[in-house]
This record gives structure tokens, sequence and C-alpha cells, in this order.
């Protein structure tokens, strides 16, 4: 039967069982109230907590606490950009929450955290999109999920959470039919780059890296076994063997890369012959869209990119990234099963793949939808 104590500063006290340690002394979880029935009410909830199988010695570790372990647990599991972002985001709510017992939080606190995010993105200071909301709430949300996996929560109000209905969708998109035209035609020194990416899917640090030698023309593979780390501006190798693939390639670039001259051990190499740095990307990268601007943009005028009145720039600008999108959509629309398409990108989880390709379906869906309205329409004219 509980007993309750008056401790020397007014509060009262007691505790209950929570098993045995190593060495098989008996353990206890102390609880403490202003008032007795207080108290009996703290003592119910624990009571009903344990009965759940909650581990009831860390319901009262704080979000920071629970944060830690995680981090602590998905070091070896990710990679340093991966882990980095994870920190990054879970930042944002150790600031607001860190030092609340994880069992106190709620939507509540977590809600404003969101809508705040939405309206100034922590690392760029613009509105956040859709899509990057959702991974903050991936974030937060694995920290709950992290503790319920543990027994210490039965619960994860993230849930909960709602994207601010303003958030424009910001997803990554792929090259149109014609912009890819535009890449294989375009003579430009970022054009190598371009096509790398589109027809590879590697990502921009894994495109830094490549040497010739990865290359094999005869087989019409990419081996990536190696990364740029543009932050700490050092080559990175894969944790483990799993990190390393083998790309499987089309003709098209092939045919591209055997007709240009190796002038370096990397295929891809700044104006100087050096290793790509992030300032050398962004510099050859804002030359590349404004030359593809000039080129293909709607322009009444066309000018030299270096008038200082500038270029209107007319075209939809893209990224590295949208041309590592691009190869998964093609893949997409040449019928190549999921299974493949994550080896061949290098995902992680299969999840990553399968989302990409689950939002093509229902785009393309779409599109055929609007053809056979389209078709109907026509008919009844």
């Amino acid at each position: 039967m509980a007993t309750y104590k008056k401790r020397s500063d007014g509060r009262y006290q007691t505790r209950i069982f929570t098993g045995y340690d190593s060495e098989g002394k008996k353990q206890f979880k102390y609880i403490y109230a202003k008032t007795i029935p207080e108290l009996k009410k703290k003592e119910t909830e624990l009571r009903s907590q344990y009965d759940k199988g909650i581990d009831i010695t860390s319901v009262d570790d704080t979000f920071n606490q629970w944060l830690q372990r995680l981090l602590n647990s998905r070091r070896t599991e990710l990679s340093d950009s991966e882990y980095r972002t994870l920190s990054s985001r879970a930042e944002v709510f150790a600031d607001e929450v860190g030092n609340l017992p994880l069992k106190n939080i709620n939507q509540q606190n977590l809600q404003p955290i969101i809508n705040k995010i939405f309206l100034e993105n922590p690392a760029t200071g613009k509105q956040t999109s859709k899509r990057t909301i959702q991974r903050y709430i991936s974030v937060v949300s694995s920290v709950f999920e992290y503790a319920i996996e543990n027994r210490a929560a039965d619960f994860n109000p993230c849930h909960y959470l709602k994207v601010p209905k303003q958030a424009v969708s910001g997803e990554r998109r792929a090259l149109t039919p014609a912009e890819r035209k535009w890449v294989e035609e375009f003579p430009h020194r970022a054009q190598t780059a371009a096509m790398l990416m589109m027809y590879s899917g590697l990502r921009r640090g894994e495109a830094t890296a490549l040497l010739w030698t990865d290359i094999d023309f005869e087989k019409k593979t990419i081996t990536v076994n190696k990364s740029y780390d543009f932050k700490n501006n050092q080559l990175k190798l894969p944790k483990t063997t799993a990190g390393i693939r083998t790309v499987s390639v089309p003709d098209k670039l092939i045919s591209y890369l055997n007709n240009l001259e190796k002038k370096s051990l990397y295929v891809l190499t700044s104006a100087q012959g050096k290793m790509m740095s992030d300032t050398a990307w962004k510099r050859l990268w804002d030359s590349y869209l404004c030359d593809l601007n000039i080129e293909y943009g709607t322009q009444i005028k066309k000018r030299n990119k270096f008038d200082p009145k500038g270029n209107f720039i007319t075209i939809q600008p893209f990224t590295p990234h949208c041309l590592r999108h691009t190869f998964c959509t093609i893949m997409y629309e040449a019928g190549i099963d999921v299974l493949t398409a994550k080896e061949q990108m290098g995902h992680t989880d299969i999840k990553t793949t399968l989302a990409i390709y689950t939002h093509l379906d229902s785009h393309h869906k779409q599109k055929n939808i609007s053809k056979l309205n389209d078709y109907l329409k026509t008919g009844t004219d």
C-alpha cells in the first residue's frame, strides 16, 4: 500500500516500484506534489502508464534528452549531410520546447512553431514550402516515435499538426522534354555536368568527385564510390559498401562523355581545371541559366548576359537536383521497376523512391483523364 510522506519543503512524496537493476536491487520512481489529492492523481496516472508497459523512469525526460538519444541512434545510419539536416531541423524545436518534459508537449506547443517556420524558413529567411514543412514535422515526429519505441511514451502529438494552407507545394520538378533538349543541344561549360546528372541521377557531390576511371564505357556503367563534402571541402567515402552503387546509363550519355577531351582525372572541373567548389558550382550554374535564358527565353530584345541592364528570366530555372529528379522521372516513364530505380538513384530507403513513383503515377493518371475529357468534348462538338 502506498505511503505518503510530508517533506521538509512542504511537499508530499510517494514512490512506485519500477523493477530491479542489474544487481537485483529494487528500483523506485519518486513522485512529488503539494497536496495528497494531487499526489494520488499523479500516482494513478503513473501506475496506469506502468501497467501499459511504459518506462515510467524516463517519462519526465525532456525533449532535448530524447532528441539527443535519437541523434545518437541515427549517427551511423545517415550520411554526414543527412545527419546535419536532421540536427539543424530538430534544433528549431529544441530552441522552443527543448527543456519541456516530452509528456507535456502537445499540439498547442508545436503548431505555433510550424506556423513560424512557414512564415520564415530558418535556413533561407523566406516562406517555407509545403514539402519542407512536412519534413520539419517528420523530424520532430521521429523524436516522439523514438520515445514510443522505447516505451517512454504512448502518444505522438505530431499526428495532429497542420501545414498552413497558404504553403505552396514546392515540389522538386523534372525537366520537360523541351528542356531536356536544351541540355542535350546547347553548348556550355555546364553542359557536361547537366548531361551527367540528367542521365545518371548522380548527386552534385557525387558528380564532383567522379573520376574518368569510374566510368566503364564498354559496360555503360558509372561506379559511385565517393562524394565531395562541400561544407568541409573534402572527399568522403561511403560508411559501408551499401553506399557504393553501379549506375547503368543510357547510350546517349556514354556517347556524349566518350567524345569529350579528358583533360583531368576528374570528369568535372572548374574553369581553372581544379576540383569544383561550392562557389564554382554557383557561378557555373548562374552562367548556365543566364545563357539558356538568352537562347530559349522570350525576351523581345536579346541582350548579352554582361549587359548592365540585365536580362529578364523568362525560362523556368532549375537546379542540379532537378536533373537528378529528371533521371528518376525518365526511369518511371521507361517502365523501370521501383526496386531497380532505388538502386540506380542510391536511395537509402525505398520509401523515397516509392514516393516519387507514386506522385508521378498520380500525375500521369491526371494527364490521361484530361486527354479523355478533351476527346469527349471533341466528340460532342
